[in-house]
């Protein structure tokens, strides 16, 4: 029996979006968000420099967390990411596997 790499790419394709589902536009969709925050706070930090609410350095400040919020949350997604690839490429392998094992007759790869 002879392998069909059209075949078994079109599976593989299958798989991965049957294991991803909804998870990247999940993140995507979370990513979207957090740069709207961003944004508003930021125009929220210069609304109160400039009424002499809050001081330069409080700007600064502000802005440093807010910096470094975003960097978590796109780590935080990016673990998602990772995570879903995984699955996706486990359940390419499991593809590649049966379609190696069904046409040696045998279990070639466990």
């Amino acid at each position: 029996m002879s392998l069909d790499a059209d075949k078994i790419s079109k599976q593989i394709s299958e798989k991965a979006a049957h294991i991803a589902g909804n998870a990247w536009n999940e993140m995507r969709q979370a990513a979207i968000v957090e740069f709207e925050g961003l944004a508003r706070r930021i125009v929220m930090l210069i609304e109160g420099y400039r009424n002499d609410e809050i001081t330069k350095s409080m700007v600064q400040g502000h802005l440093a967390n807010m910096r470094y919020h975003v960097i978590a949350t796109i780590a935080m997604l990016t673990m998602m990411t990772q995570g879903a690839v995984e699955k996706i490429v486990n359940g390419a392998l499991t593809v590649v596997r049966d379609a190696i094992n069904k046409a040696v007759g045998f279990a070639l790869i466990a």
